[in-house]
């Protein structure tokens, strides 16, 4: 249990900077990148303890992590439009990301 919980933060903190990473070439301002890097630090353990039935395990991490991004990137899209897109095209990378990561490691 608590080697699972030490690989969902390490994974968090591997999302969390890989997250900010296409906002840092936006110049995006210091609290949307604080608050993009709590979401994809936090998304590990949300995509690990939320159950999709319907879905395979690698669209799992897609499905929430994109479901999750959309209240910022419509945040983005009102103050800083140039940060929306890549913002959702890192969810969606850290999705398949996320996925992998679990499904191999635990």
């Amino acid at each position: 249990m608590l080697k699972a919980n030490l690989i969902v933060i390490l994974i968090g903190i591997v999302a969390g900077f890989t997250g900010i990473l296409p906002l840092l070439k936006r110049k995006a301002d210091k609290y949307s990148l604080l608050s993009v890097f709590l979401l994809f630090f936090m998304m590990p353990y949300i995509v690990q303890h939320f159950t999709l039935p319907w879905v395979a395990w690698w669209w799992k991490g897609i499905i929430i992590s994109s479901a999750l991004a959309l209240p910022l990137v419509v945040a983005f899209g009102r103050g800083n439009s140039r940060c929306s897109f890549p913002l959702l095209g890192a969810s969606v990378v850290i999705g398949i990301l996320i996925s992998l990561l679990q499904h191999y490691l635990l």
